[in-house]
């Protein structure tokens, strides 16, 4: 009897515990800082300073979809696609190149749903974002378009961590979706998919080992502004931002407001002599450079876990099976790969 009473009030508790969880997640999202980033801020995005570029007289009403001309056929666009580069922070060459598909700017609007409940904005949510195009005829008869924000990283050397806030132009279906692509866009991976409605199929994937986590974070009712934290931790990265097609229910007009990129960035000067003939394995739970190097093994959260200089090997001896991400440096070269731990 005192089992059944302890289990009853555990669910109870647990149910309790999932009702705040749920209200915490409502407004809010991820909060930033929470993968504790080490290396620099090679991105910071606002989309403020884009001309401004929208079909409808009022902000307020977030819709920029086409239209047609007098013939009844003709569409006229009501977003527009363009390709622009933006440099890296800290570089005074590298850039980052941004392909805007179907996409609008309001660079000096008031953040409308940015805005949450009480009065205020978000935390980290700015004024002005990139609103993303969407395809979906459920509220309208005129042609509407796929669109989507797509943010080529691959000059950077490796990407750690992005953050990244949106909001959508609906009052209760704010669904968004980042993808990624680490192979020139051959194929493209989900590495957060947060639908508006049925936000329970909403999940976070690790790239690297392919585990999708199930995050439970809400979209609706009343998320005026969401704030996103997801770790990258590979090369040759390209992001493409755009709506987060629910299993059923309706899809809203995804608006991103802000996005930053913590990376590494070797400028071309280095990179000309970067010399990858350092080799990195692992073997019985070592890893294994090809000639004595410093070395740095992280997880894949980011998380140091060995350092040492002027080494040939490192032991793995009690650390958790799984990926590591190892980076080994002699003079100006310089190497970083991921190795399995088994």
């Amino acid at each position: 009897m005192k089992a059944k009473i302890f289990t009853l009030f555990s669910a109870i508790l647990l149910l309790g515990n999932l009702s705040v969880n749920a209200q915490i997640n409502l407004t809010t999202g991820t909060p930033w800082g929470q993968l504790s980033p080490g290396t620099p801020l090679v991105l910071s995005e606002n989309f403020q300073g884009f001309e401004f570029f929208h079909s409808d007289a009022s902000p307020d009403e977030g819709n920029s979809e086409h239209t047609f001309a007098d013939d009844g056929f003709t569409v006229i666009p009501g977003y527009k696609s363009d390709t622009v580069e933006t440099s890296i922070l800290g570089s005074a060459s590298g850039k980052i190149t941004y392909d805007f598909h179907e996409c609008a700017f309001a660079p000096e609007w008031a953040t409308a749903y940015a805005f949450r409940d009480a009065g205020g904005q978000t935390q980290n949510v700015t004024d002005g974002f990139v609103e993303i195009s969407r395809f979906d005829t459920t509220y309208s008869t005129i042609p509407t378009i796929n669109g989507y924000l797509e943010v080529d990283l691959r000059a950077l050397d490796f990407v750690e961590v992005i953050q990244w806030t949106h909001s959508s132009t609906g009052g209760t279906k704010r669904g968004a979706m980042c993808k990624i692509s680490i192979d020139d866009r051959a194929t493209w991976d989900t590495l957060r998919y947060q639908p508006g409605e049925l936000w329970g199929y909403s999940f976070t994937k690790d790239i690297t080992t392919g585990v999708k986590t199930s995050n439970g974070y809400r979209c609706d009712p009343a998320a005026y502004g969401m704030t996103w934290e997801d770790g990258v931790y590979a090369s040759n990265v390209i992001l493409r931002f755009e709506e987060a097609r629910p299993p059923a229910g309706a899809i809203q007009t995804v608006r991103i407001h802000d996005l930053k990129v913590y990376g590494e960035y070797i400028p071309t000067a280095v990179t000309d002599i970067r010399d990858n003939s350092i080799k990195i394995f692992s073997t019985n739970k070592k890893i294994i450079i090809s000639e004595p190097a410093k070395v740095a093994v992280y997880s894949v959260t980011g998380t140091l876990v060995r350092m040492a200089d002027n080494t040939d090997m490192i032991s793995m001896d009690n650390c958790p099976v799984g990926v590591y991400i190892v980076k080994a440096q002699v003079g100006a070269k310089l190497n970083s790969t991921k190795v399995v731990i088994k």
